[in-house]
């Protein structure tokens, strides 16, 4: 009885102090089949995907998290593990823990990452919502279910996705100014291809200035999904991303300037991020001033969880910094990734204070090479089963002999790479790879700074795992 009163004392003051939001979705969108949550006592909705079961909430002050589920608990990881949150199991189905500022949490059951884990998306409520009279305001209304959007913005519009909304669609501009996408609903990709007559890809923005895009959940992308083409002064904050699909990229920033990408949580089949720069643009039209920092990623099967690659056409890729960083699971792949399969320099890089919870394959990956995703790549299906590079990499072809120089002529370097404060926090040690294409088109002045692996500094090469080729002057601080 003591228990019970205090519990029911907990929950009251949680409740006097703390506000929740939460959006009803359209009917038949939301399912109990694997979870009920409820926060301080409130019903929120749940929705599924093929990969995860996720349930969106703002809220302020200190709330009392509570999961019901359809399996069987005997653990619960809650990640990202730095966040410490523990649960309190209250019985063989149910859990609940406390919050007190927002978070993109991860919580998988019985150590299986396979089986349906929950994302709870716990934000901050809203500060800037649009005015709906607005004529430039493209307002899509909670609870309610929007199919076959196809949406090209002008100048000045805003696309404001209501809590609760559900949009199956896509968002395209092109050469347009201080474009807005936001709101805490949901754009789904129940679409079809041939309607949208754009690859299905969410937003597609291409030669455009001054572009925020914040808040929403992506839910089921079927190939990339915020993908920023030649723009400039462009801005992606808290963002959700729920997919299990082939080339399901969850950004891609390809020949852009001045990007500033914050607080997202992202889980995908291929790259979390990708950063390129091909496309038919001069060479000098060059990808540069790129921040990424405050995510969570989870990359499964395809891709890498950071990636700046394949397709690198510019002369220069440069002044890319990534930071604060969990990477809470890559399946196979890389957690830090640059693959140069063209002709740019890349340089002037920085990964600093990233977190990696469970990687199954690489830790860094910086290599140079012959792809079918360059400039002098053969997509022809015989050629690539008769030249694959069966191994580290996907996409990667051998040089035919006796055609090594003209491949090189192809070929960039990366340069200028730092990687400081790397904790792999948990699972096994992955390995790591350096590999230039040839002598001159190498890969040269890497630092490995303050590299630790469960606690442990790495000092060398072989404590680290790394294997290098045509590398030049890496150093392990």
């Amino acid at each position: 009885m003591k228990k019970i009163a205090l519990f029911t004392l907990l929950c009251l003051s949680i409740n006097l102090f703390s506000e929740v939001i939460t959006w009803q979705g359209p009917v038949g969108f939301s399912s109990t089949k694997y979870y009920e949550v409820k926060v301080n006592g409130i019903p929120v909705p749940v929705y599924d995907t093929p990969i995860a079961s996720y349930a969106i909430f703002d809220f302020t002050g200190k709330v009392d998290v509570e999961v019901s589920t359809m399996f069987d608990v005997r653990w619960v990881d809650i990640r990202p593990l730095r966040t410490q949150i523990k649960p309190h199991y209250t019985s063989d189905n149910s859990f609940r823990f406390n919050l007190d500022k927002p978070q993109n949490l991860s919580l998988e059951l019985n150590g299986r990452i396979r089986q349906q884990p929950l994302f709870i998306f716990a934000g901050k409520p809203e500060t800037d919502i649009p005015s709906k009279s607005d004529p430039n305001v493209i307002w899509f209304e909670g609870g309610k279910l929007y199919k076959n959007v196809n949406l090209e913005l002008n100048d000045n519009q805003t696309v404001y996705i209501e809590g609760g909304a559900v949009v199956q669609g896509i968002i395209i501009a092109n050469g347009k100014k201080n474009i807005k996408i936001c709101g805490k609903g949901i754009l789904d990709g129940t679409y079809n291809r041939q309607t949208a007559g754009n690859d299905n890809r969410f937003i597609k923005l291409v030669d455009c200035e001054n572009i925020d895009i914040n808040d929403i959940t992506l839910h089921n992308g079927t190939t990339w999904q915020v993908h920023l083409r030649h723009c400039n002064n462009s801005r992606i904050n808290g963002i959700r991303i729920v997919s299990e699909n082939g080339g399901d990229d969850g950004m891609d920033i390809v020949r852009c300037t001045n990007v500033v990408i914050d607080g997202v949580f992202a889980h995908t089949k291929d790259d979390c991020i990708a950063i390129k720069s091909h496309g038919d643009y001069p060479s000098d039209r060059i990808t540069d001033n790129i921040l990424v920092k405050n995510c969570v990623f989870w990359n499964s099967i395809w891709g890498n969880a950071i990636e700046i690659g394949f397709e690198l056409y510019s002369d220069e890729v440069k002044n890319i910094r990534f930071e604060n960083i969990d990477i809470i699971h890559v399946e196979d792949g890389a957690a830090m990734s640059i693959h140069n399969a063209g002709k740019a320099h890349v340089h002037n890089v920085v990964f600093d204070n990233i977190r990696i919870e469970d990687t199954r394959q690489k830790l860094f990956d910086v290599a140079i090479f012959f792809s079918q995703w360059g400039p002098d790549g053969i997509r022809d299906p015989e050629y690539i089963t008769k030249y694959y590079l069966h191994g580290a990499w996907d996409g990667v072809q051998k040089a035919p002999a006796g055609k090594e120089a003209y491949h090189s002529s192809f070929r960039g370097k990366v340069s200028n790479i730092t990687f400081k404060n790397i904790h792999v926090t948990g699972g096994l040690l992955p390995f790591s790879v350096f590999h230039g294409f040839d002598a001159e088109k190498n890969v040269s002045n890497i630092t490995i700074e303050n590299l630790r692996y469960i606690g442990k500094k790495l000092k060398t090469t072989d404590d680290a795992k790394i294997r290098q080729q045509n590398t030049v002057n890496l150093k392990i601080k």
